[in-house]
């Protein structure tokens, strides 16, 4: 209980923080709007992820999840605008870890010697700062973003199953789920590229269709041992391919 209100004030405050810094964002863009003409768009869009653990560490994988958030961008020029989203992201993976206490003089249980697969989602609060490019002058072509992310994760959750062996050749196999926040950093950054295709529609927005790749320079986990043993352990990050649909005002 206490880990878990100690995450909650640390959401808080982040939500609290991100927020002020994108409504500063908006608002300065709406002045600079008013003072030289320049256009400022804004929107909401959520959409499917596809996430996964990068592979420095063995038997890690990918699962799906979802995000949802809001965005604001404001044009310099035809050319090229600078784009700020604020919204809930879904990351993580899967990994499978071998657990044998019986190298250390340990009876041999189901315990002490088992093996967990298990696939942990990340609930993030996700801030990417992106360039939006217009290099196509056909409507129909997408325009091209890159630049950098923040991560904050206020929650990381696990299912898992456990086989190990009972008796002489009899095998259980049991399912659980966890909370494990404390095991994942709580702040990550990377770099972010994608496109967005823009959709006119005959009221005062546009439908847009955007596919993104998040790439994870920070690790998420530090010194994770797929064997459970102290002297073998790796970083590890995770990565994900997102596509979302929008309404663009």
């Amino acid at each position: 209980m206490k880990s878990m209100k100690k995450y909650s004030e640390k959401l808080r405050i982040a939500l609290c923080t991100l927020s002020i810094v994108f409504f500063t964002f908006s608002s300065h863009a709406q002045e600079e709007q008013s003072d030289q003409g320049n256009t400022i768009n804004y929107g909401i869009k959520g959409g499917v992820t596809f996430h996964e653990f990068t592979n420095q560490p063995p038997h890690t994988g990918g699962k799906m999840g979802f995000s949802a958030g809001v965005f604001g961008s404001y044009e310099f020029s035809d050319l090229i605008a600078l784009q700020m989203e604020l919204g809930y992201f879904q990351q993580g993976g899967t990994y499978v870890q071998f657990i044998d206490d019986t190298r250390f003089g340990v009876p041999e249980s189901y315990i002490s010697k088992n093996v967990k697969n298990a696939s942990v989602t990340l609930h993030n609060i996700y801030v990417p700062l992106q360039a939006k490019l217009t290099i196509f002058s056909q409507s129909y072509l997408p325009k091209l973003l890159i630049g950098p992310y923040l991560d904050v994760n206020f929650a990381a959750t696990e299912s898992y199953q456990k086989t190990g062996e009972i008796e002489d050749d009899i095998y259980v196999t049991t399912n659980g789920d966890a909370v494990v926040t404390d095991q994942y950093e709580m702040f990550q950054f990377g770099a972010v590229a994608g496109m967005e295709f823009y959709i006119p529609t005959n009221a005062n927005w546009n439908m847009l269709l955007g596919i993104s790749y998040k790439y994870g320079i920070m690790p998420v986990k530090k010194s994770y041992s797929y064997i459970d043993y102290y002297a073998v352990t790796e970083d590890f990050n995770s990565n994900a391919l997102s596509i979302t649909l929008g309404i663009q005002f």
